[in-house]
């Protein structure tokens, strides 16, 4: 292709041969990226025969503009390493355009399965924001990969695919979490109704105390008149509630302030109602 490109230049095909056209003296303001398909390829408007995906915009200081293939570039400007150069430096940010955008495709079907899990699976949860966290990351990376090519080499479109699929991603993960989160409060929820369903006392000296796997607490006292009285307090509380009632004997009033407890974990969204 480059030989050809050059005996079009040699032959003078083209404007190579008009004799208004400069053949010296333009300079090149950017590289053109027309896409792989080549249906989207233009014909090199210098020799008006070599088929173009990366065009150099040539432009010269009488106002003409022309878009040129790289060798015609190359005796335009009357360096055609200058031109060799751009055109190499375009398609190798091409390539990785394109490795990039099969990673995408692959990563949205990773996507694709790891939702499925989240919504079949719930035992799963930790794992598939693991496994999202661990893609997050690898797409994090090829944003900023396409960022210095969006900057550099005008592949904004490729730039603003990446950027959008990492926000997909990012929102799965809020979703993980809110869905572990739930599952967590659930199990909580259910742990702590059978710690209530069946209370384990300890004895203290002037009466008894329960504490639940987090740290709630009920204790029951005897009071100077030989009745029995009671506190309860929840996880992270900094004061305890006493109990307004007192009540003849121990046990009514252990089940009168595990009533009240369960009330107030309920409220507070820790046990169901």
């Amino acid at each position: 292709m480059v030989e050809g490109e050059q005996e079009l230049v040699a032959r003078g095909c083209g404007k190579w041969s008009d004799p208004d056209v400069p053949k010296g003296g333009w300079s090149c303001t950017y590289v053109r990226d027309l896409g792989s398909g080549k249906d989207r390829h233009k014909i090199c408007e210098m020799c008006e025969a070599i088929h173009i995906r990366f065009v150099h915009v040539m432009r010269h200081p009488i106002g003409l503009e022309l878009e040129a293939g790289c060798i015609c570039a190359g005796h335009m400007e009357n360096n055609l390493a200058a031109a060799r150069a751009r055109d190499d430096d375009r398609k190798r940010a091409a390539e990785r355009v394109a490795r990039r955008e099969k990673a995408l495709v692959k990563a949205r079907t990773q996507l694709g399965k790891i939702d499925v899990g989240t919504k079949s699976h719930d035992d799963m949860s930790l794992l598939v924001i693991t496994k999202l966290e661990r893609l997050r990351k690898i797409v994090a990376r090829r944003v900023r990969e396409a960022e210095k090519d969006a900057r550099d080499h005008d592949y904004i479109v490729e730039h603003i695919e990446h950027s959008n699929f990492l926000g997909e991603v990012e929102l799965a993960i809020s979703k993980a979490k809110d869905r572990l989160k739930t599952l967590l409060a659930r199990a909580r929820a259910g742990q702590l109704a059978l710690e209530l369903e069946r209370p384990v006392w300890w004895e203290t000296s002037k009466g008894r105390r329960f504490t639940t796997s987090y740290n709630d607490r009920v204790q029951i006292f005897r009071q100077g008149d030989g009745k029995w009285s009671g506190l309860y307090q929840l996880a992270g509380d900094t004061d305890p509630t006493w109990a307004k009632q007192r009540y003849h004997d121990m046990e009514a009033a252990a089940n009168a302030a595990l009533t009240v407890l369960r009330h107030k974990l309920r409220k507070a969204g820790r046990l169901p109602e």
